[in-house]
């Protein structure tokens, strides 16, 4: 991951419910001899309803890793029927009825269709996954690189940028409506947001130099982000919307990859004062920095899951494997049985179970959705474009 510092010395429908939902006990993963994960199986019994409904319906409980869609004898099954803005759905584990729910929604049917598999998620697991999206970044041409957003299941794809430069590390705004991200200039980088509906940009640092990396608060009103104000690469935390900032760090090494925590009082970033990339833990109004327990020879890119866990890059061998932190037994454990490949800059989803990330072989790269319980991973995209730096964004809210 030698890319890990070039940015550096570059530089120097609205939806409603109505149910009756009888209560069940959530059901959790079950556990093999071998001590790895099976996900609970899901026969369709019936779907019925549009095809712009019922088309994506499908591939999102197929995608989203919570069920595993087989014909036959399952432990669950389920009905479904869609008409006008209306939505029924029947789920029963066993001979047990554990879900009957009616669902109104106006709008777009694709986005019904996520949010009726995330009732399924929400009413047996006490998660959602499906009503997100991811960002990333795609090299649509030698040296340029642009925003593109698509849908958890890979589809509606569409792109947010387009310079004649490099847009990099995007990352979501925690209202889901806009992305920031770092855009090169003639004179260094700075940071922008692109909100995506309706499309709008503004730029929310351009200091003198360096302005890259920014990892938004998760109440939206600051950013950490790192920047070379007075020649050196330093953590600064800035105001969204105004100039006021604050210094965190204060050396000759390179920090990087900042990232919050999500009660929102402690960042995580990466820095080379041991001479290798590792990560540090450092409050948000500064103070001394404290290094993580992590894998490997190096640690970069690291991301904080809703519940508390760090996931990150780790070098092993020869090779960036992805790694997570446990702050509860302060131990990491690299998630194994992953194909070849440089395992790069990974995002948590909103379930605390998924993580998006960039699988780099040669000089191609591309986004794979990985299920850090069971080991599995799945292609994003059929993309001609390299993408990389993957950012999941929180379930949306409108």
């Amino acid at each position: 991951m030698k890319q890990f510092f070039k940015i550096f010395t570059a530089v120097l429908v609205g939806f409603c419910c109505g149910t009756a939902v009888l209560e069940a006990a959530p059901v959790e993963i079950r556990k093999t001899a071998q001590n790895s994960y099976i996900q609970p199986t899901i026969q369709i019994k019936s779907l019925s309803g549009d095809k712009a409904f019922c088309e994506p319906f499908y591939r999102y409980l197929g995608t989203c890793g919570w069920f595993r869609i087989v014909n036959g004898q399952a432990d669950y099954v389920l009905a479904v029927s869609a008409s006008g803005s209306q939505i029924r759905m029947q789920l029963w584990f066993g001979a047990n009825p554990v879900l009957a729910k009616n669902i109104s929604y106006t709008g777009d049917a694709r986005r019904a269709a996520a949010r009726a598999v995330d009732e399924l998620i929400q009413a047996r697991f006490r998660q959602k996954l499906c009503d997100s999206q991811l960002v990333f970044t795609a090299e649509t041409r030698p040296g340029i690189k642009e925003v593109f957003v698509c849908d958890t299941d890979g589809g509606n794809l569409r792109k947010i940028t387009n310079f004649s430069t490099s847009c990099v590390e995007p990352a979501w705004m925690p209202n889901g409506r806009s992305v920031v991200y770092t855009r090169y200039t003639p004179s260094g980088t700075d940071i922008c947001e692109t909100m995506i509906s309706p499309w709008r940009s503004r730029s929310l640092a351009r200091f003198r130099g360096m302005n890259v990396g920014a990892s938004i608060h998760p109440g939206g009103e600051f950013m950490a982000l790192v920047m070379s104000v007075d020649r050196q690469v330093e953590l600064y935390v800035k105001a969204v919307n105004s100039s006021e900032r604050r210094r965190l760090t204060n050396s000759r090494a390179v920090e990087a990859s900042p990232c919050w925590h999500p009660d929102g009082q402690t960042i995580c970033f990466v820095s080379d004062r041991s001479r290798r990339p590792a990560l540090y833990l450092i409050n948000a109004n500064g103070g001394n920095s404290t290094r993580v327990p992590t894998v490997g020879s190096e640690a970069v890119t690291p991301s904080w899951s809703p519940d508390g866990k760090l996931a990150y890059s780790a070098k092993v061998g020869g090779s960036y494997k992805l790694a997570i932190y446990d702050p509860h037994s302060n131990t990491s454990q690299v998630i194994e049985n992953l194909p070849a490949g440089d395992w790069e800059a990974p995002s948590w989803a909103p379930d605390s179970r998924h993580l998006a990330a960039s699988r780099r072989i040669g000089k191609k790269s591309e986004i794979y959705i990985v299920d850090s319980k069971t080991g599995s991973a799945r292609k994003l995209l059929n993309f001609n474009y390299s993408q990389s730096s993957p950012d999941w964004s929180p379930i949306r809210r409108d």
